[in-house]
């Protein structure tokens, strides 16, 4: 699709749509058009609203389970496993403890 079409497009949606705002707005809101108008607004809106907490929620699980995953996977490191992450010269898994 052209951008120029696409332009066109949403400016004659946008058009639209403050034409219909400005209809029910005023005397006419208790009208059936505007009540069907207001109820799909609400419906669309409530729509968007459940699509970002599923977004929101859906990286806070992303989050929550490489977060658990590291915090599991440093629970059951080995010795082996240690030994390859540490600093050089920084061996404190194999130091005597010392009171």
């Amino acid at each position: 699709m052209d951008f120029g079409k696409l332009v066109e497009q949403l400016t004659k949606d946008w058009e639209w749509l403050s034409f219909l705002a400005r209809y029910c707005a005023g005397k006419n809101i208790g009208k059936a058009f505007c009540q069907d108008v207001k109820w799909w607004a609400l419906g669309a809106a409530a729509l968007v609203i459940l699509i970002a907490i599923w977004w929101i929620g859906r990286k806070l699980a992303k989050a929550y389970e490489n977060w658990n995953h590291r915090r599991l996977m440093a629970k059951i490191a080995d010795d082996e496993t240690m030994k390859n992450h540490v600093w050089s010269g920084h061996d404190v898994h194999t130091r005597p403890k010392t009171k």
